[in-house]
């Protein structure tokens, strides 16, 4: 289950002037993020961070910035599907399409789940 801690939650409508970082880790054999926001105009600044998958808004900037690797499902060369399952909380249906078609996941992640099948 993914954990997650706010240090702060001062926030100001997003202008032109915030900046927004995201990035994923592996700590302690472990899948963490973190994020930050600081916006110099109204002179806040926020930090985000967890263990586990990010939050969807967080993978998705991850993602745009970084893109995503395609990882085999199942048999001998393949993320192991109950690994897979217990990472991201798939249901039986996405599981069935990752087996066809393979998964998407961040750098970060992918080398924690080849990682973990080592």
């Amino acid at each position: 289950m993914a954990e997650r801690e706010m240090y702060a939650t001062l926030h100001c409508e997003p202008c032109e002037e915030c900046v927004e970082e995201d990035w994923q880790l592996i700590r302690d054999g472990e899948l963490h993020w973190e994020g930050t926001m600081h916006c110099p105009r109204y002179e806040v600044y926020a930090c985000d961070r967890g263990r586990g998958v990010p939050p969807p808004w967080v993978r998705d900037r991850i993602v745009a910035r970084e893109g995503t690797v395609l990882l085999p499902v199942g048999g001998p060369d393949g993320v192991p599907v109950a690994l897979l399952r217990r990472v991201y909380r798939l249901t039986v249906a996405e599981v069935v399409a990752a087996r066809e078609a393979g998964y998407r996941a961040t750098p970060v992640e992918a080398r924690y789940l080849l990682s973990t099948t080592s």
